[in-house]
């Protein structure tokens, strides 16, 4: 629960908080015109032995002038609260705003149970709102065991999302809330077990009703981040600008083979996956794949030795995609391929196969990538010659490495500014005679003018931000 009445009055019902007149100074030697390109926490925790008046001169919050508990004070990440005594402070993440406090063992065994708080400091992407940013964050567990219920609150006095219980080794309990351009995750951990439940609850009435924003001496800078996983033999890995997505997670998705009880668009052999949850601050978008529930910003490596069976007399099938791409890729592109709609055969190669036809492509080039190298476009697939809508046009890379033993397919959703967001209206068509073919084709052809014209940097997100991140991708030895 989120407590709203003064801290003097919520004490003696935590029996945690009691009201004091000490409090805490600013961090000696905080220099206020340092950068904030890459944040290093700079903390101070308060914990007077002797507790004495607070300064006349403090400018922290009622909140976290408290005597008698820890008060954790974070002035990069502009934030601070209380926490109780018996709770040990871990920052070994610091450096990436991560903090983390964990409780009092709860079993008398060698790996008890006990209760901890991970605390979370984010750049949030440009224009971010807290709902899409958690309809992202729950979305991206699918179907679940257990329904997550969803509730409303206040952190800190800005508006806030709690999500009980999230999915993990034991469930958790998680607290959103965006303060300017700064998305704070609270997550309280074990949330599903009787014997946490009260240390769990004290806790979160402790640091829930003593959470305060203090003023930001600037707006935090995006930075790059890094990450990895092993598959095939393999460690991959890549860096993002961190605008781009607040969670970036990557799993090994199995192989479904190809089988009458299934589409072929579903059926496809193992992958390494990179998925960008809350992109571009969890905007909605449309991306041509399946299944439906991972149709999520993402990079896929491919082992090309497990593309036969996949489709091997289509044209769309892996194998022969893989090879259209290699020998697109010995050729060279054309730059003219992509100045009108696409006739069946000149479609550039793309894994993994849909069920639609490739409409357009747009801005082509080739970019590398240690040890190998693809083609990036922009691209949109339908069934028919319908609008094209903003939200259905995507960046996507196909590349494979130099030896040929990995494929590498990235969708990135993006805005152009060139498309509808909304299908327009159709004066014409009850017309007789009217032919709805001929005048979409004048219209794509006039939007794909503008999309191939426009410089790269008037996407969003811009397409040199995309194309950095292809080139960091390394599949190791």
């Amino acid at each position: 629960m989120f407590l709203k009445t003064p801290i003097s009055l919520y004490c003696a019902a935590c029996l945690l908080l009691i009201p004091a007149i000490a409090g805490c100074s600013p961090v000696v030697g905080q220099d206020p015109q340092m950068s904030v390109e890459l944040p290093t926490p700079t903390p101070e925790v308060f914990n007077p032995i002797d507790p004495s008046p607070t300064p006349s001169g403090s400018t922290l919050p009622m909140t976290c002038q408290v005597t008698d508990l820890n008060v954790y004070i974070n002035e990069v990440w502009s934030y601070c609260f209380a926490y109780p005594m018996n709770y040990t402070l871990d920052e070994s993440q610091a450096s990436e705003g991560i903090i983390t406090l964990n409780g009092p063992a709860l079993e008398d065994n060698a790996d008890p149970i006990r209760v901890s708080l991970e605390i979370t400091a984010q750049v949030a992407p440009l224009e971010s709102g807290l709902t899409p940013l958690v309809d992202a964050y729950r979305n991206s567990f699918g179907d679940t065991l257990l329904p997550i219920e969803r509730k409303t609150g206040m952190l800190g006095g800005k508006p806030a999302e709690i999500l009980d219980p999230v999915p993990g080794l034991l469930s958790s309990r998680v607290v959103m809330a965006l303060n300017e351009n700064i998305l704070f995750t609270l997550r309280y951990h074990p949330s599903d077990l009787d014997i946490a439940k009260p240390d769990l609850e004290a806790l979160s009435q402790t640091v829930t009703g003593s959470f305060a924003f203090l003023p930001l001496a600037a707006p935090q800078a995006s930075e790059q981040k890094k990450i990895s996983w092993y598959e095939f033999g393999r460690n991959t890995s890549l860096s993002y600008d961190s605008a781009l997505a607040p969670w970036v997670e990557a799993r090994t998705v199995p192989a479904v083979p190809v089988s009458d009880q299934v589409l072929f668009a579903e059926s496809q052999p193992m992958y390494a996956q990179i998925r960008f949850v809350g992109f571009q601050g969890g905007r909605l978008y449309d991306l041509p794949l399946m299944p439906f529930d991972d149709r999520m910003a993402q990079v896929r490596i491919f082992q090309t030795a497990d593309f036969p069976g996949y489709g091997d007399d289509s044209p769309q099938g892996f194998v022969n995609q893989s090879q259209a791409l290699k020998d697109l890729l010995q050729r060279g592109i054309d730059p003219a391929r992509c100045a009108l709609p696409l006739p069946d055969m000149d479609a550039l190669p793309f894994l993994p196969w849909i069920n639609m036809k490739q409409t357009f492509c747009a801005q082509p080039q080739i970019v590398h990538f240690s040890g190998g190298k693809g083609i990036r476009y922009i691209s949109y697939y339908a069934q028919g010659p319908n609008p094209v809508l903003e939200r259905e046009v995507f960046y996507t890379f196909q590349g494979l490495t130099e030896d040929g033993k990995f494929y590498v397919s990235a969708l990135f959703p993006i805005e152009t500014g060139v498309f509808p967001v909304e299908p327009p209206p159709c004066p014409r068509c009850s017309e007789p005679g009217y032919d709805p073919f001929a005048e979409w084709n004048a219209v794509l052809a006039e939007q794909l003018a503008r999309l191939n014209a426009q410089p790269v940097d008037g996407f969003t997100p811009s397409l040199t931000i995309l194309d950095e991140l292809i080139q960091s991708i390394e599949i190791g030895p």
